[in-house]
């Protein structure tokens, strides 16, 4: 109680501002008074930076953002499955929602509450006329810096609204414990209402980002508010049709917590019919600015080799959270995405036998790519996004330089040197090795030597593993697997006539196999079975273990910019200038000539036929442009052709504008693939519920709607049928009990259970 008690206190975070504006220092002795003066009120700004920040710092950021979804994954058997014991007010799931709300933590307020406080601090200072020097005497400047902390507190409430549906609206700043704790729970028509007339303001105050000079960068732009903007308008017109009594919704715009379907009321923001047109207004701002562009490699946009910061100052990045490899402003706690988006990958048997500074820091991964997140990418050939998104093949590598000191990765040994603890070839791989694969198998490193019995797999230079990603249609033979010169890790490996689905690999004795009685995924906990996106990558961390982060981490970009605007116009039944969108941003990830794609790609992924004989040959240059593969019509939503039923649209799909939109959520994902905003763009859409039922075996409880496997674990597994219990008021997370025991009526009473049970969403305990 003393926790949540807190998050509604005075969270003022003094900051002195150097070189980067965000360089945090703090000040021992403040009064409120301090804040109306122009030093103390442009820290106080800076301060509500944080809010931006919250996210992406600790555990609690992606394990509620990014689940529960159809494209990703929890590291967690518990949290896929939707066991009660973590999907409940007193579980992890409401802990990680609340820390994001707010938590006491290193002496410090942080959170959204705390933010939205320090917001309502500086906005009474502002608006009151009590605020001093250049704020008092330039109106213009005042109103950038009011719009500054307008959209950071937007960005707040955004966030708490996509976790708990109607929240607590504080208009007001706390600098002392409440008289009581009735937090009411404002409609999210009203708050939307507020959130955008808010928007419209900032996106009038704020200048273009070309106006911004290096010192600010990371301040709000005018692009970022449009954005955000439009993000509001549209998800307004998606939940549009659900502000009835038939989802909950109350006359009064109250949602009625008792009813079933209220996870869909929640959804309800208003009706109102110019949204959709609001919605193409904004995003049109930011496609036709002069500044803004697509990268021309999606690739690009994650590059981030040693010493090298350069891709942070894209064109197409709206919106980023500023760390800086110096470190003096990663901010108070840190950024740990890359140790919760980073999977294990060294092993001395096959040539890693340490962490390296350019893989990721063999993190505690918390969030993965699920089967469908994977398998969304259709056609892997021609979408460079899956490889340039996933770190799908490593190389056999030692670690250069010191703990401490940052150095390119070195050279394995070579595969007959003494040093070399690399896997062994047994007879059947070799034999198979020579006869199937090494006539063609060109790869410079490899030397065009035979298998030999006993000798190492891999040496310098060498594939080390890869992950092949293929369906039990396209499992591949387990004799192919296991004489690969580098060890396979598949979704699917047949046998005869049995199919395995993710078997674990085995040491038997010097060599390996594949243990066929297990399987490594869905309810079993993912782990290193599964590739991980390499969005966070960064061989800049402060040491080799470091599990912080210096690079910044992208909030919005051009390429999602299209993408609401492609949505805006179908559901205006212009299909033709949402097509123009969508392949603008399809065009950009298409593979080009003179690209490389990797060797897993070009040898053993499904689909390989398609490319041209030199493609599959060391180094797997691209010769065709693929561009034409990536192009789409209005086939791919029409429910009979071939284009459409690759979409895999979820059953209960039954018009084209519902194939439209889950097209669009399907290139939300591919493009946005654990970026942390496909869960906002997912759950607002009204698709939630509907896209685990069908796409989230280990969460479903449908039947009969998946591939079964004959590695089952005493007959549980991949059988075919779901293995979880969701329910749809899952999409939204529980209050945690601490605030439910905690909240009081306007004197102070305790609430009592029917007033509790009334506050709490549905299908969670109180």
């Amino acid at each position: 109680m003393k926790k949540y008690i807190n998050l509604l206190l005075s969270a003022c975070l003094a900051i002195s501002c150097t070189d980067s504006f965000l360089d945090e220092k703090m000040v021992s002795v403040i009064t409120q008074d301090y804040f109306e003066t122009e030093q103390g009120l442009e820290e106080l700004i800076v301060g509500t930076y944080n809010g931006l920040r919250t996210s992406y710092g600790y555990n609690q950021g992606p394990s509620s953002f990014e689940i529960p979804m159809d494209i990703t994954c929890n590291s967690s058997a518990d949290v896929n499955t939707f066991s009660a014991n973590v999907w409940a007010a007193s579980g992890n799931i409401a802990s990680w929602a609340n820390a994001l709300a707010g938590e006491f933590t290193s002496s410090s307020l942080i959170g959204f509450y705390p933010t939205i406080n320090n917001c309502n601090r500086a906005i009474a200072s502002i608006r009151e006329g009590k605020a001093e020097g250049k704020f008092a005497t330039d109106p213009a400047y005042a109103n950038l810096r009011l719009s500054e902390v307008l959209f950071n507190q937007a960005f707040c409430y955004y966030h708490l609204n996509t976790l708990y549906g109607d929240v607590y609206v504080k208009t007001d700043y706390t600098a002392s414990l409440p008289d009581n704790y009735a937090f009411t729970r404002t409609p999210s028509e009203e708050l939307y209402a507020m959130l955008i007339s808010d928007l419209r303001f900032c996106v009038e105050s704020l200048p273009d980002a070309s106006e911004v000079s290096d010192s600010e960068y990371g301040r709000i732009t005018k692009g970022a508010a449009a954005h955000l903007l439009s993000k509001l308008y549209l998800q307004r017109a998606q939940g549009a049709k659900y502000g009835t009594s038939e989802y909950g919704r109350n006359t009064d715009g109250t949602i009625d917590n008792t009813h079933e379907k209220s996870y869909l009321g929640m959804l309800y923001k208003g009706n109102v019919s110019t949204d959709l047109d609001s919605c193409i207004y904004y995003t049109s701002q930011i496609i036709h600015s002069s500044y803004y562009k697509l990268e021309e490699d999606y690739g690009r946009l994650f590059e981030h080799k040693l010493g090298d910061y350069s891709n942070e100052g894209s064109r197409e990045i709206l919106l980023a959270i500023v760390l800086g490899g110096a470190g003096a402003d990663r901010g108070r706690y840190g950024c740990r995405m890359g140790n919760y988006f980073a999977s294990r990958y060294h092993n001395g048997g096959w040539g890693i036998p340490d962490v390296c500074w350019e893989y990721s820091i063999s993190g505690n991964c918390v969030s993965f790519p699920s089967d469908w997140g994977i398998d969304a990418y259709i056609n892997k050939q021609a979408d460079s996004r899956y490889q340039k998104s996933f770190r799908l093949e490593y190389v056999t590598a030692l670690c250069g330089g010191t703990s401490s000191s940052t150095a390119p990765n070195v050279d394995y040994y070579a595969y007959d040197s003494s040093d070399n603890t690399t896997y062994t070839w047994t007879q059947e791989q070799a034999t198979y090795f020579n006869q199937y694969i090494l006539p063609t198998y060109d790869r410079p490193s490899w030397g065009g030597r035979q298998a030999v019995a006993g000798d190492h797999k891999m040496g310098t230079g060498d594939i080390a593993f890869a992950y092949l990603e293929n369906t039990k249609e396209t499992a591949i033979d387990i004799e192919e697997a296991l004489a690969q010169p580098f060890m396979v890790i598949a979704r699917w490996i047949k046998e005869g006539d049995k199919y395995y689905y993710r078997p674990p690999y085995q040491d038997i004795g010097t060599s390996h196999h594949y243990n066929t009685a297990q399987y490594k995924g869905l309810d079993q906990g993912y782990t290193y079975y599964v590739p991980a996106t390499l969005k966070y990558e960064d061989p800049n961390r402060a040491t080799l273990t470091s599990t912080e982060v210096t690079r910044d981490i992208i909030v919005y970009r051009l390429a999602e910019t299209y993408l609401l605007r492609a949505e805006a116009y179908g559901r205006k039944g212009d299909y033709a200038s949402a097509i123009n969108d969508i392949n603008t941003v399809r065009k950009r990830a298409a593979y080009k000539p003179g690209e490389t794609r990797l060797q897993v790609l070009a040898r053993l992924q499904p689909g390989k036929e398609q490319l041209l004989e030199s493609e599959r040959q060391y180094s797997y240059t691209v010769v065709q442009d693929m561009t034409d593969l990536m192009l789409v019509d209005e086939s791919f939503w029409d429910g009979t052709s071939a284009n459409s039923i690759a979409e895999n649209y979820p059953a209960d799909t039954q018009t084209q504008e519902d194939r439209f939109i889950n097209f669009i959520l399907n290139e939300h994902g591919r493009e946005l693939s654990q970026e942390m905003t496909y869960y906002g763009t997912l759950h607002h859409s009204g698709w939630h519920a509907s896209r685990i039922r069908y796409r989230n075996q280990v969460g479903s409880g449908e039947k009969g709607l998946w591939d079964s496997a004959d590695n089952l674990i005493s007959g549980s597994g991949p059988t075919g049928d779901g293995l979880g219990f969701f329910q749809g008021y899952h999409t939204l997370k529980p209050f945690p009990q601490s605030l439910i025991d905690l909240l009081t009526d306007e004197a102070g009473n305790t609430l009592d259970a029917s007033a509790r049970k009334a506050y709490q969403n549905y299908g969670y305990n109180f």
